[in-house]
């Protein structure tokens, strides 16, 4: 209870600094907060969002991200997340024999085209990539990332924000090689 009264204080702090930075100055940061949910399923029907038997997550805030707007198409993201592989789902085509914990840091660039193709400005999508850092209790694995996002912007500085981002690993022989990272964040644009 204690962890849930410091994250809203942390969180209504984010939305009083967002809301008095609505100025002429052009916001360079995003920050954000949320959930991400693991697809590891390696499945080969194709049914990549059947999420009560095939994703994994945790009922936390699993993800944080801090991202640098470098123009209003290109920005750098970094952002970790955590989360539990489960027994009773299938990971990587196999079963495990217990939860395993699961911890990733990635670094992105994004590319922003929806003011190019639309003119809604509430509407933010973009395109992900970069490169990651996976651990699985005592395994490891670097990753190549590719995705797409978008960002509702519900206020001019407070947002939330949808992402999958498929993780490609460097080695192919480690419990989370290949997986998909689906995440929901609440954003803060300052």
């Amino acid at each position: 209870m204690k962890n849930l009264v410091v994250l809203f204080l942390l969180f209504s702090t984010f939305a009083v600094v967002a809301q008095e930075n609505v100025t002429n100055e052009k916001p360079k940061w995003i920050l954000g907060f949320g959930a991400n949910f693991i697809d590891n399923t390696a499945t080969l029907n194709g049914n990549y969002f059947n999420a009560s038997e095939q994703w994994n997550y945790l009922p936390s805030v699993s993800k944080i991200s801090v991202e640098r707007l470098m123009s209003d198409q290109l920005s750098i993201e970094v952002s970790g997340g955590i989360n539990k592989l489960a027994a009773n789902k299938l990971q990587n085509g196999k079963s495990i024999a217990e939860d395993q914990n699961y911890f990733g840091f990635d670094l992105n660039g994004k590319f922003y085209f929806g003011k190019s193709l639309f003119d809604m400005p509430a509407f933010d999508p973009y395109l992900v990539a970069g490169f990651g850092y996976n651990s699985v209790d005592s395994s490891s694995n670097q990753t190549s990332n590719f995705g797409l996002g978008l960002n509702y912007w519900i206020k001019p500085n407070i947002g939330l924000r949808l992402q999958t981002l498929g993780k490609y690993g460097f080695t192919q022989n480690t419990l989370l090689n290949n997986h998909i990272q689906h995440s929901a964040e609440l954003v803060f644009k300052f």
